[in-house]
C-alpha cells in the first residue's frame, strides 16, 4: 500500500518572501469585488429578465451556489498542500495534480447528474442541460485555484476569480440582448469558468493522466478531512439567509434580512484571504510555524476589526443607499448581522488554520459545538422574536461558537503567543468602534470620512506604505532551487551540480555526506 509521501530533504534556500498582510488585504478586498459584480450581475437580471424566467435563474444560481461552496471544499486546498511542499517537476507533485484533475471530473459528473435532476424537476429540460453543464465546469476549474494557491501566486489567483465574474457579467450582458432568457443567464456560469483556465504554463506541465492515484487511501482520507470541515464552515456562514426564507417566506422582514446578512458577511471576506494564504504556508516544511501564525493573527485582527466597525456602525443614511428603500425597516439589525459576520469570520479562520495544522479532533469538535450554537440561536431567536430575534440569535451563537474554537485552538496556536499586544490591540479596537458610532450618532459625512480613512490606513499599513512598517513578511524556504523573479524560473542546472555534488553512494546505501539528513524514500515515506 502507498502511504503519504513526506516532503523531499532537498536543500532550501530562503529565496521567496510572502508578505502575509499585503496579500490578506489584497485577496480580501478581491472578494468584496467578486461579491458586489455577482450582486450586479442578480440586480441585471432581476430588472431585465421576466417574472417566470428570472425565478428559474435565482433557483439555478442557488444550486449552482452550493456546487460552487463543495467544489471549493473538496479541491484546492489539498492540491495546494501538495505544491506547496514538492518541487516543480516531482513525481508526488504530478501525482497530486492529477488526483485533484480526477477528482474534480468525477466529483463534477457527479454534481452534474445530481443538479440537473433537480432542475429538470422545476424547470424545462433546456435549464436542466444548462446547470448541469455549469455544475460540471465549477468543479473541473478549481484544480488550478489549488494550484496557484500552493504556488502562492495570489495576485493571479485574485485577478482570476475577478475575471470570471466580469466575463459572466459581460455573457449576462449579451444574454439580454439576444434575449436568451434563463438558459442563457446560467450559461454565463460556464462562460466565466473560462478564466480560471488561465494560468502559467507549468501547471499543465505538471499535469499527467495516472488514474493509478485514485487507489491511494490516504488521498481520499485527506480530502474528506478537509472538504467535510470547509463545508459546514460553509454551510453555518450561509444558515441563517437560508432558515429565515424558509420560515418567513415572501415576507419583507425576511428579505430585508437576508439582504443585510450579505452585507454584512464582510468579516467572511477577509478571512477568507487570511486562510488561502495561511494553509500552504503552514504546510511548507521548513517554515516557522509561530511567524505565520502570529503574522496571519495580525493581518486578519486589523482586517476584521476595520471591516466589522464599519458595518455595524453604519448609520441609516449611508446603508441605505446600498439597501432598496422597501427593506429600509431593517436597518436596525445590521449591528446584530455584522456581529454574527464577525463570528463567521473567527470560524473560518480558525477551522482552517487547524486544518494546516491537522488538528482534525479539535476542529471537528469546535465545529460541533458551532453547529449546536448557531442553530440553537437561531430557533430560539425566531421563537421570542421572529426575523429580529433571529438575527440577534444568529449574532450570540455565531460570537459564542467562535469564541469555543478559540479556546479548543489555544493549546495548538499557543506558539503564535496569542497574547502578546493584545491588549493594546483591543483597546484601539474598542476605541476605534466608540468613534465610529459616535460619528454615525453625530454626522454621517463625519462617519463616511473616518470609515475611510480607517479602511485606507489598514490596507497601506499592510502594503508597506506607511512610515511605520508592518513584520508581517515570511521567509518561505523553497525545496528545489532558486526561482528567477523575472520569469519565475528555477536555475534547474544548479540545482543538479548541487545535488550531484552532495551525494554518494556506496554498497547500495544512501550517506550522509556535508551534513545532509537521511535520504527518504518519496513513495513509501520511509527513512531509508
Amino acid at each position: 500500500m502507498s502511504l503519504r509521501p513526506r516532503a523531499e530533504s532537498k536543500e532550501r534556500t530562503p529565496d521567496q518572501d510572502v508578505n502575509i498582510a499585503q496579500n490578506s488585504g489584497f485577496l480580501a478586498v478581491s472578494a468584496g469585488l467578486v461579491g458586489v459584480v455577482s450582486y450586479a450581475c442578480t440586480l441585471l437580471m432581476a430588472n431585465m429578465l421576466g417574472t417566470a424566467d428570472y425565478t428559474q435563474f435565482a433557483a439555478a444560481a442557488m444550486i449552482l451556489g452550493v456546487v460552487g461552496i463543495v467544489a471549493n471544499a473538496m479541491v484546492p486546498l489539498p492540491l495546494s498542500h501538495v505544491v506547496a511542499v514538492h518541487p516543480e517537476g516531482s513525481e508526488e507533485r504530478r501525482n497530486g495534480v492529477a488526483f485533484s484533475v480526477f477528482v474534480s471530473c468525477l466529483a463534477g459528473i457527479a454534481a452534474a447528474a445530481i443538479t440537473g435532476g433537480v432542475t429538470l424537476a422545476l424547470a424545462t429540460p433546456a435549464l436542466a442541460a444548462a446547470v448541469a453543464l455549469a455544475a460540471f465546469v465549477i468543479f473541473v476549474v478549481n484544480a488550478p485555484a489549488g494550484w496557484l494557491q500552493g504556488e502562492l501566486r495570489f495576485t493571479w489567483y485574485a485577478v482570476s476569480t475577478i475575471g470570471e465574474v466580469v466575463l459572466r457579467l459581460i455573457f449576462s450582458l449579451l444574454v439580454i440582448l439576444m434575449a436568451w432568457g434563463a438558459g442563457g443567464a446560467v450559461l454565463g456560469f460556464v462562460a466565466g469558468c473560462l478564466a480560471p483556465l488561465v494560468v502559467p504554463w507549468s501547471f499543465y506541465r505538471d499535469l499527467r493522466w495516472r488514474p493509478r492515484v485514485l487507489l491511494e487511501k490516504w488521498r481520499w482520507a485527506e480530502t474528506s478531512d478537509i472538504a467535510s470541515v470547509l463545508c459546514i464552515v460553509s454551510v453555518l456562514v450561509g444558515i441563517d439567509v437560508v432558515v429565515v426564507g424558509f420560515l418567513d417566506n415572501g415576507s419583507v422582514e425576511a428579505a430585508g434580512f437576508q439582504a443585510l446578512a450579505t452585507i454584512a458577511k464582510g468579516p467572511v471576506y477577509v478571512a477568507a484571504g487570511t486562510a488561502l494564504v495561511a494553509f500552504p504556508l503552514l504546510r511548507t516544511p521548513g517554515v516557522k510555524v509561530g511567524e505565520v501564525l502570529g503574522a496571519s493573527f495580525a493581518s486578519f485582527g486589523q482586517l476584521v476589526v476595520v471591516a466589522f466597525a464599519i458595518i455595524a456602525t453604519a448609520p441609516p443614511l449611508m446603508s441605505g443607499v446600498i439597501v432598496p428603500q422597501k427593506y429600509h425597516g431593517s436597518l436596525g439589525l445590521l449591528p446584530w448581522l455584522a456581529a454574527s459576520g464577525l463570528g463567521y469570520a473567527v470560524l473560518m479562520v480558525l477551522a482552517t488554520i487547524l486544518l494546516a495544522m491537522r488538528a482534525y479532533r479539535r476542529c471537528q469538535i469546535g465545529l460541533a459545538c458551532a453547529c449546536l450554537l448557531v442553530i440553537g440561536g437561531l430557533w430560539i431567536g425566531w421563537q421570542l422574536n421572529a426575523v429580529s430575534g433571529m438575527a440577534v440569535g444568529s449574532a450570540i451563537g455565531a460570537v459564542t461558537a467562535g469564541l469555543v474554537l478559540t479556546l479548543l485552538a489555544r493549546p495548538v496556536l499557543a506558539s503564535a503567543n496569542p497574547g502578546k499586544r493584545a491588549g493594546r490591540f483591543a483597546s484601539l479596537a474598542f476605541a476605534l468602534i466608540v468613534v465610529l458610532a459616535v460619528a454615525a450618532h453625530l454626522q454621517p459625512l463625519l462617519w463616511l470620512l473616518l470609515a475611510g480613512i480607517s479602511g485606507a490606513t489598514v490596507l497601506a499599513h499592510q502594503r508597506g506604505m506607511l512610515p511605520r512598517r508592518n513584520d508581517f513578511k515570511i521567509s518561505r524556504r523553497r525545496q528545489v532551487g532558486k526561482r528567477s523573479k523575472t520569469t519565475g524560473r528555477r536555475s534547474h542546472r544548479a540545482l543538479h551540480r548541487r545535488a550531484s555534488q552532495s551525494r554518494c553512494h556506496c554498497s547500495g546505501f544512501s550517506g550522509v555526506v556535508a551534513g545532509r539528513v537521511p535520504s527518504r524514500n518519496v513513495e513509501t515515506g520511509r527513512q531509508l
